[in-house]
């Protein structure tokens, strides 16, 4: 399967980690397709549910070493019948048609349609919702694409909020890494939809916190 990785011009660890992942199985011809990053001034937040993601190698360094073909965002029309699949490592605004190709594979860190937006981990505490990854093929409206699969993230009574937040993002590398397995083998679950959620502000983030603890006992199995 040719696979086409979308990511910045810029070192992001995420691209590395779903790049070797997916290296590691020689099951796939791996190129990357490349969009301008686009430094924002951090924001200030009391817990950071992921890791610092702009560290490490780039992909143009990867390339150079592994020989991997390099392609410019604005390319993608001449190369979107080069791949089966297109899948989102990092990405600025994706063009209307190119979403609508059904070949755009991303994992969501939520349970579409009943968590979408931002801060899906933050969002999911804070309401009692289960936490969990979607791995769907992404269209023009934000996580509302055609559903591949869904993953729930296990929760036990000896988690922190970190111990929680690092599987639950060890559980959306996977799914990267492993996307081929699943779709073969699609899982959909049935949930209420929701809207999607914008970025959780200081004092949402301070009561999800405090609500931690109940989550926890409430989701533990």
């Amino acid at each position: 399967m040719k696979i086409c990785i979308l990511t910045y011009d810029y070192p992001h660890i995420k691209t590395a980690q779903v790049y070797f992942g997916l290296q590691a199985s020689r099951r796939h011809k791996i190129d990357f397709m490349i969009m301008p990053f686009k430094k924002r001034e951090p924001r200030k937040v009391l817990f950071s549910h992921r890791p610092e993601q702009f560290v490490g190698c780039s992909a143009q360094s990867i390339s150079l070493r592994d020989k991997n073909q390099l392609h410019k965002y604005e390319d993608w029309k001449r190369q979107i019948d080069n791949y089966d699949y297109f899948i989102v490592c990092g990405s600025n605004l994706i063009d209307k048609d190119f979403a609508s190709s059904s070949k755009i594979l991303n994992v969501h860190s939520g349970l579409i349609p009943k968590s979408r937006g931002l801060d899906s981990f933050k969002w999911a505490i804070l309401k009692n919702i289960q936490l969990g990854n979607t791995l769907h093929i992404i269209n023009e409206e934000a996580d509302a694409g055609e559903i591949i699969y869904h993953y729930e993230t296990p929760v036990f009574l000896e988690d922190d909020i970190l111990t929680l937040a690092v599987r639950h993002y060890q559980m959306e590398m996977w799914m990267l890494q492993n996307f081929d397995s699943l779709l073969a083998d699609k899982k959909v679950n049935e949930y209420e939809t929701n809207n999607a959620t914008m970025r959780m502000n200081i004092k949402k983030e301070a009561d999800m916190l405090k609500a931690f603890d109940e989550y926890k006992k409430y989701h533990a199995r």
